[in-house]
């Protein structure tokens, strides 16, 4: 409960986890994403149905959820400018955000089901 309590303190959640991005911002974006990815990935293992489509929805949800996001990168970049780039930033929080719901699609592919 200790290491719970120091995980979440307030210096904790304003550590940098990539230059610009805190830790608990991080958290915001990154735990509904992380239940949604490993729901959808049960899905992917069950159903008989192509994925394709629903893997497309989800990657429009989350590029739509990135916009606040990059606006935040933007704007902690504006007041900080020795960070990293948001030219860089913002491509590589779009992409660790696609990859986890792109992954079971291209784990059906790799292993040939027969409805990707």
């Amino acid at each position: 409960m200790d290491s719970l309590l120091k995980l979440l303190s307030s210096e904790a959640l304003d550590a940098e986890v990539i230059s610009g991005v805190s830790y608990g911002f991080a958290l915001i974006f990154f735990t509904p994403l992380t239940l949604v990815a490993t729901v959808f990935f049960f899905y992917c293992l069950f159903t008989r149905r192509s994925v394709i489509r629903p893997a497309k929805v989800l990657s429009v949800l989350w590029l739509v959820s990135c916009v606040p996001a990059a606006l935040l990168i933007l704007m902690g970049y504006a007041f900080n400018s020795s960070k990293m780039s948001p030219l860089f930033t913002v491509p590589l929080w779009v992409l660790s955000g696609l990859l986890p719901l792109w992954l079971p699609v291209m784990l059906r592919v790799l292993f040939r089901v027969t409805r990707v």
